[in-house]
């Protein structure tokens, strides 16, 4: 009596193949997870925070990827990979705007020396046209919070995102004629 392993052979292979490309896998899924967090603030500054957001520099420039690199371009992922340390994986969301701080978690009030020209603001060091003062007087201007609130949306949405992109590329790997 003969028994035909060849689909038992060919399945451990591609088991083995899938096993080979698991950290390439979890890069994938990681950076998923930060363009979608970068896409959440990206919304958040479009529909919750719009007096903040005159010419789209603070919207545009929540990235996904590595903080201490440099990255002008408008896409939500900066090329990077993400770190790995042992089992865990990390990406940083960021804006590195140099008021991005401020807005995120707030600010005193204070005086900004300048002048309206049509509907913008122009600063001007000693501008004898006077200024205006930011926020209420001896005040404090409270923060978006833009960045806690989309890592939070991300993180309550992520089981179930995470598991339809596992289920799919263990069936597009392990299914005959799949990419694995």
């Amino acid at each position: 009596m003969s028994v035909d392993n060849s689909g038992l052979i060919a399945f451990q292979q591609q088991i083995e193949a899938l096993k080979n490309e698991v950290p390439d896998i979890m890069e994938e899924l990681v950076i998923g997870e930060g363009v979608y967090a970068a896409k959440q603030a990206k919304l958040i500054c479009k529909n919750d925070v719009p007096d903040i957001v005159n010419n789209g520099d603070y919207r545009n420039n929540f990235h996904a990827g590595n903080k201490a690199l440099i990255h002008n371009g408008n896409k939500e992922h900066d090329g990077s990979k993400p770190q790995r340390s042992g089992k865990w994986y990390r990406i940083d969301v960021y804006n590195n705007l140099d008021y991005a701080k401020h807005l995120e978690y707030g600010f005193r009030s204070h005086f900004v020396p300048g002048h309206w020209s049509g509907r913008t603001f122009v600063y001007q060091k000693n501008d004898p046209k006077g200024g205006m003062y930011v926020g209420p007087y001896k005040g404090y201007v409270r923060g978006h919070f833009t960045l806690r609130r989309a890592i939070k949306r991300t993180k309550d949405t992520q089981d179930a995102r995470l598991n339809r992109k596992i289920n799919r590329i263990i069936k597009e790997r392990l299914t005959p004629g799949g990419s694995g």
